[in-house]
């Protein structure tokens, strides 16, 4: 990569950042193009310390698929990050404690990352390809005619000026085009978060077990695989094994409920950890594990109101916004976001083409926003905990991950095209996150098991089916039909018929048997 510049050259890109954001979009969009000038600005220099503190340790099914089939890092996944359990919740008690989980990996394969190992791979497959400028910060841009203005400065407080079609900020929380443009909102999500890493494997396998017969995960020798959840009244705490050296911990919490000052150092944390998980506070104590680091974050969550521009700029990743870390989907909304940019970019998009890119790019994050939005003060009551991960859990992979998996969020016709059933599901999946915040309306499942296997569930059937042999437009239409009147189905089971328990298991073993349809909704 070129480290120097000529009297202001122009380029095609000018991507803010050289992040996890900024570098899977130069990728991607050299694969589009092959000849567009790429320049990329980073305020740090290459390589990252592996280990690197930073937020997004974890893939879900659209993140994997975007990091491995879109990007093109499938074997540097598979042979340089740990292979992912999905996801398991752990609620404990003075007497025992309660799993839902996994027995065995999904059907689809999804990782644990060390953001700063797999940031330098896609480094080094970029360096002949783009110039990247490092240490140097974008201080401001300046649209004039046709081309991009962006003065940055360097180390030594010495500025120059870029010239560029295209700017993209993927600066992070840095948010150059957010503050510049007052594109901030507010998502209404009111939740805070510490986290560390400790040098080392931490193994629930060794301080969390059961003798139990009803007890399907006692024989699984590698539990620590999966992204856990210790979840409470008004917070959850990951554990999220990197390798064998080192794991991340973090808590999750609602501001309402627990305070930010009562963790915000290590022994804080610690402390905190004491009252309300000792046991993996014993365990983490008597290991003296060695901490590499520690973070906190207040007010995290936040979105731009706009993403693309006809001005010819656009903002990705943590420069565009931040949910929350509840089910890992920052990498999807990075891959859904950096999709519809090089769209724009390459394809010459018009105004009602952006305005629709916009108009989708919104709807997918407000419903990650329903998703998390009050969702931490019920989260030490198993049914809850129970009927909300399912739901959310299956929505995704019977909706989104079908659009994006089959390659159906590769061009705009197609979300165009079946615009009115996206806004229907959304709208159902707001109805049932309303429904679930108000615990008489939710009603109660006093009979679940302690141990909850997610496989031969809808969850399960929604996983392995996600992937289509046929991915023509006319199968994957009519696979959202069918998965709309499945998720139509189970909506009712959760609004109406409370039964929500019994068709977990019901529709799967319908579905799986071969009836090939949907079951249909039966009356309240």
């Amino acid at each position: 990569m070129s480290t120097s510049e000529s009297a202001t050259p122009v380029y095609d890109v000018l991507i803010v950042g050289a992040g996890l954001a900024g570098l899977t979009l130069s990728q991607q969009l050299l694969d589009a193009d092959p000849a567009l000038r790429i320049c990329l600005v980073h305020n740090r220099r290459f390589p990252n310390a592996e280990k690197v503190h930073k937020v997004g340790e974890s893939t879900v099914e659209i993140g994997a698929y975007y990091l491995r089939e879109i990007v093109g890092c499938g074997h540097h996944l598979e042979g340089d990050h740990l292979r992912k359990m999905g996801l398991r919740f752990i609620r404990t008690s003075q007497t025992g404690y309660r799993e839902m989980g996994l027995p065995t990996y999904p059907y689809h394969r999804t990782y644990q990352i060390d953001r700063g190992r797999l940031e330098n791979h896609l480094h080094e497959r970029l360096i002949d390809r783009v110039t990247l400028l490092e240490t140097m910060k974008a201080v401001d841009t300046v649209r004039e005619e046709d081309a991009y203005r962006t003065c940055v400065r360097d180390q030594r407080g010495a500025l120059s000026t870029l010239r560029s079609r295209w700017i993209v900020d993927a600066s992070g929380r840095g948010r150059m085009l957010m503050r510049k443009f007052g594109l901030q909102t507010d998502t209404g999500i009111d939740h805070s978060a510490v986290w560390f890493r400790l040098a080392g494997k931490v193994d629930i396998n060794a301080f969390m077990t059961s003798e139990r017969d009803d007890d399907p995960f006692r024989a699984v020798p590698d539990r620590s695989a999966s992204t856990t959840h210790f979840v409470g009244k008004g917070y959850w705490v990951w554990i999220i094994r990197l390798d064998e050296t080192a794991t991340s911990i973090g808590i999750v919490f609602d501001n309402t409920l627990h305070d930010l000052s009562a963790m915000s150092s290590h022994p804080l944390a610690m402390a905190w950890l004491a009252r309300h998980e000792p046991r993996l506070h014993a365990y983490l104590e008597g290991e003296e594990f060695e901490r590499l680091d520690f973070s906190m974050m207040r007010n995290y969550s936040y979105l731009a109101s706009c993403f693309l521009s006809t001005d010819q700029w656009a903002v990705t990743g943590e420069a565009a916004g931040f949910v929350d870390p509840m089910y890992s989907n920052g990498i999807d909304l990075i891959g859904l976001t950096n999709t519809m940019i090089t769209n724009a970019i390459t394809g010459r998009c018009d105004r009602a083409e952006i305005t629709r890119m916009n108009d989708l790019l919104r709807d997918v994050y407000h419903g990650f926003i329903a998703t998390h939005r009050d969702s931490l003060r019920r989260f030490d009551e198993w049914d809850y905990l129970f009927v909300k991960s399912n739901w959310d859990t299956t929505f995704y992979f019977l909706f989104m991950c079908v659009l994006f998996m089959n390659g159906k969020f590769a061009t705009l016709d197609f979300p165009h095209g079946i615009y009115a059933l996206i806004k229907e599901l959304y709208a159902l999946h707001d109805e049932v996150m309303t429904c679930l915040r108000d615990p008489e309306r939710m009603g109660r499942y006093d009979d679940l098991p302690d141990f909850i296997s997610l496989v031969g569930s809808i969850q399960d059937y929604a996983n392995r089916t996600i992937v289509s042999a046929d991915r023509s437009d006319a199968a994957i239409i009519a696979k959202l039909e069918h998965n709309a009147d499945i998720l139509r189905h189970l909506a009712a089971s959760i609004l109406e018929r409370k039964d929500f328990d019994v068709e977990f298991r019901a529709v799967f073993d319908r579905l799986d048997a071969g009836m090939g349809a949907a079951p249909a909704v039966r009356a309240a």
